[in-house]
Order: C-alpha cells, then structure tokens, then sequence
C-alpha cells in the first residue's frame, strides 16, 4: 500500500461492486442451497422477537429494511445449521459470504424456511417462530400461554405460493373471502419483496475488511477480526472464532467470559490501550491482531490458572476489578512459567490494587500496567509494583446494599469463600467454581429477607438458608466448626437461633468485616520485603553478575 503521511491509505476496489436487488423468496432459496454463507459470527445472534416481527411488518408493508453486503469467494462443502434449519451445503467456487446483514438474513430464512409445524409456544432462545394474523394484518410470536388464534397463518407456508393454497383450503376460514385474499396477498408481498445488495469481488482480503468498518462505524466496528476469522479461517486451527475461544476457557472451571469482554482482552493481548476507540487501532495497525485468537487460548488458561491457585480467586464471577485481567494477560503472554518468587509479588501486587491501593484511577493503572510488562520478568513485576502503594490503605467497608457487580461487594464474597464454606445438609466442602456455575447470583443467596447488606449473603446453594442454618444449630450448637466456615461464630448463632436478626446482622458484619482484613493482609503481604532478586539488582546497577 502507498504510504500517506505515515499512514497506509485504503485499499481500492479493482472494480465497482455489482449493484443489484434479490427477492426475498431466491435470497432464501439461495441460503437453502449453501450459496449464501453466514459466518459463525464471534457475537452470536443478538435478534429477539420484537426485531423479527418488526423486519417482517416492513416487509410486509413495503418499508426499507437497508441494503446487503457480500463477498463473493469459494467455500468448502459442509453442514450448515440455522436454528432448526439443516443445510448440507456444497463445495463451489461462488459463495456469497456475507460482509453485513446477518441478522436480516438468518431473520428471513429460518422463519420462512423452518419446517412445519412450527412452535406454539414463546421461548427466548428461539425469536425466529411467527405468524400472520390475518385478521389484523400483522406479525406475531407464539403466546406464552394459550393456543394459537385460529385466524393465524404459520409464516413458513407464505414462501411457496403452491404450499399456502394448499394450507389455506384446508383451512378452517377458507370460506371467508376477504380473509383468506389477505393470507395470499401476504404470501406474496413477502416472497416478491426485493432486497437491495452489493455483490463483491476481489482477491484482496484487506478491500472488504475496509469496507467493513466502514460500514459498521456507527454499529459494531469492532466484529471485523473475528469476521475475518469466520470466512478464512481452517478446520485445523481451531478456536478460531470468539464463540469457539469461549467454550475452551470455559473447561478451565472458571466460568465464561462474555465476547464482547474477550475483545478488549485480545486487543491488551497485542499491547493495544482497550479503553481507546478500538476500530482505529485496528485500521491504523491491523497486523496488530492478527491471529491473535488461537495466540490467546494458551495465555488465558496461565492467567486463569494463576487466578485460582496463586490469586485466590476461585471463579471470573467474583473478580474484583476485571479490567486489571487484562494486565495479568499480558504478562502470562511474556512469561510462560514465571518463577515462585515472581508469582508470589504478582499476587501481591494484583491484591494491593484490588484493596484501593493504586497510585491512580483504575484506567490509568490499567494503561500503565500494560506499558509495564516488557521482556524481562522480575523487571516487569517490579514496575508493577511501584504502581500500587505499599501502604496500607483504609480497612475495608461492607457495603449497606449489597451488589455482586461492585468490587467491595465481590472481595466480602472472595473472602467467604477462603473460609473453606461447607454444605449445610451433609457438611461436605463446597465447590465454589461449581456452584457458581450453575446457580450465577443464586449461589450467594440472602440469609434474612428484609436484610440487602452484605453481611446478609451466604455462599451455598439457594434452598431455605434461613431455615437450614436453624435447623442446623438445633441439632449441632451454636458451636459448631461448619458454622464458622461461613462466618457464623458462636453469638452470631445464638441471636441467628433465637430470632434477633438486628443482633445477627450486626455481629456478622463484624466477624467478616475482621476476615476481610486477615484475608486481604494475607494476599497482599503489606509488610513482606518486596525486594528482587541480587541478579537482578545487580544487573540493573550494571554491574557484572
């Protein structure tokens, strides 16, 4: 590319892209025959319901619904699934492979193109089931309750003219004239509808890449990366998608960090400021994250590995401060193995900023921790620790409202669950991760109902709690070692078993308000020598080893 003003300029097309318009009845049929692929997109289908009945009232009452963009390529024989539409798709050397509009596409072809019967039932994970009541002339899901009007046609008979006759004679209104005109004119003011796009071409990848984020400045420009992944991307390099990179860190036990958070964090990956407009860091160095996908699945299990047995963090749902993840994920990039020493300072360091200990906000921090790490290890974690305060900050406070997004409210439940908290139906250990996974907010459930602080919350599956911990003491004592893995000491029983809550309250805030502290001291080591290794002082003195 020819450089402008130290800046690469865009790539140009070899020639203008095809303009045309396809209806909406051989768009589907296209799909239907795998030559119009959609990418496994990183951020999934984000449609619900009230964008598919909105897109089909468009069509039905001839209002624009923008343009398509393609890119026409070869692509590999394979097995496509829509929903509950199956495509056996083959191999041929033009697919169109679509650049924008997926939502739209996959919106047109499930619902028109689903088998039948179709539901009769709502359920969010499926928003492509509609209707056409024909006696309203409009578009509708399945109710939640009750049946189905019978004046509503199944949107999948308007694609074929032959197939909605056919419906419609045996139809119990096919007598009704008027009515049973409106269910024909639907059919087809829905298949002839026609959809303007653009069809290009070229073997330049980088054209429609450009394209791309233009097109997507005021939407999602930060899709085109994991795009890219989706069209070019092979069987054998595998996670090669968000979606797919999510589910193997999944299998670490941590839980599932959202794609849009996996974004930022491939972007810190490549030493780029994710707290910056995205989508000009990429047009301006694009190699910047290429690949960085697959690079990033073996960095992220160290990281998380590190979280769990070094930082005491048992589950991605209780960290405190994720934007310091990003940090911790660039060094793991560097240092694949770093020594017990280094691991040691680095807990130290990640605690100390989680305590409120930071020289500055936590954006700058951010920033300045990601400059810090460099390709010396003990150089890296000694940088980082001069960012944060070596003295102790303020003791911590529970909040009066608990709230399990806050950083307090997540370091009182951090410090539940190093008190080791046992079941109390059989007094096994809890798997914290486990639980966590499976029940999200339910699994730190209120102890008393009319109580939102944070002395308030348990970690234990929700079932009763209040009604198993009396239970509980009235078989066990008030002095019972189970009791004490959850904060519970012998007072905080006594006032729990004899109905003070106030008094129960007011004694657990204190018992946990003093574990925060112990816990928060251990992790932090505030009055340990950080001092590095005599190699390393020696060698930064300059002095020979």
């Amino acid at each position: 590319m020819v450089s402008l003003g130290g800046m690469s300029a865009p790539p140009r097309l070899p020639r203008k892209p095809e303009a045309r318009t396809e209806k909406v009845e051989d768009l589907v049929d296209r799909v239907r025959r795998g030559q119009v692929r959609v990418p496994q997109f990183q951020r999934g289908l984000r449609w619900k319901s009230p964008d598919v009945v909105e897109l089909f009232d468009s069509l039905y009452r001839g209002y624009p619904i923008g343009s398509l963009l393609f890119y026409k390529r070869p692509a590999q024989a394979e097995r496509l699934a829509l929903g509950p539409l199956i495509v056996e798709a083959p191999e041929t050397s033009e697919a169109w492979w679509v650049i924008d509009g997926q939502q739209r596409i996959t919106a047109l072809t499930v619902c028109l193109a689903r088998p039948v019967p179709i539901p009769t039932r709502r359920s969010a994970q499926d928003p492509f089931v509609l209707f056409f009541d024909a006696l309203n002339q409009s578009f509708e899901p399945p109710p939640s309750t009750g049946p189905v009007q019978s004046t509503w046609v199944p949107v999948p008979y308007l694609l074929d003219s032959a197939q909605l006759a056919d419906w419609v004679y045996a139809w119990q209104h096919h007598d009704d004239e008027p009515l049973r005109h409106l269910v024909f004119e639907a059919g087809a003011r829905i298949r002839d509808y026609s959809i303007p796009l653009y069809l290009i071409e070229t073997v330049d990848s980088t054209v429609p890449e450009e394209i791309f984020l233009r097109v997507n400045q005021a939407g999602v420009p930060l899709e085109w990366p994991e795009i890219r992944k989706a069209l070019f991307r092979s069987e054998d390099s595998l996670p090669s998608t968000l979606a797919d990179f999510s589910k193997e860190l999944a299998k670490v036990g941590m839980g599932r960090l959202d794609e849009d958070r996996l974004l930022t964090i491939l972007v810190a990956l490549r030493g780029l400021d994710s707290t910056r407009s995205l989508s000009a860091q990429y047009r301006r160095e694009p190699e910047r994250l290429r690949e960085a996908v697959q690079e990033a699945l073996p960095v992220l299990r160290r990281t998380l590995s590190f979280l769990r047995k070094d930082a005491g963090i048992p589950h991605l749902r209780l960290l405190p401060k994720p934007i310091l993840l990003d940090v911790l994920i660039r060094f793991f990039l560097y240092f694949e193995d770093p020594g017990p020493r280094t691991r040691s300072l680095l807990t130290r360091w990640f605690w100390r900023a989680l305590l409120g200990a930071g020289t500055s906000d936590d954006r700058t921090l951010y920033r300045q921790g990601i400059a810090a790490v460099s390709q010396y290890e003990e150089e890296s974690v000694q940088k980082l620790l001069r960012l944060v305060h070596k003295e102790r900050p303020r003791p911590l406070k529970l909040t009066e409202a608990f709230d399990p997004r806050a950083d307090e409210s997540r370091i009182a439940l951090l410090t539940l669950a190093h008190l080791g908290p046992r079941q109390l139906t059989n007094g096994n250990v809890l798997d914290i991760a486990g639980l966590l996974e499976a029940q999200d907010e339910n699994a730190f459930p209120k102890i008393l109902e009319q109580s939102r602080s944070a002395a308030n919350r348990i970690l234990h599956p929700k079932n009763s709690i209040h009604h198993l911990l009396r239970e509980w003491i009235s078989v066990h004592g008030v002095d019972d070692p189970i009791l004490r893995t959850h904060a519970i000491d012998v007072r905080a029983a006594e006032f729990l078993s004899t109905g003070d809550s106030a008094g129960f309250l007011a004694r657990r805030s204190e018992i946990l308000t003093d574990e925060v502290s112990r816990f928060g001291e251990r992790m932090a080591a505030w009055d340990h020598n950080d001092r590095p290794s005599i190699e390393y002082l020696l060698a930064e003195s300059g002095a020979e080893v």
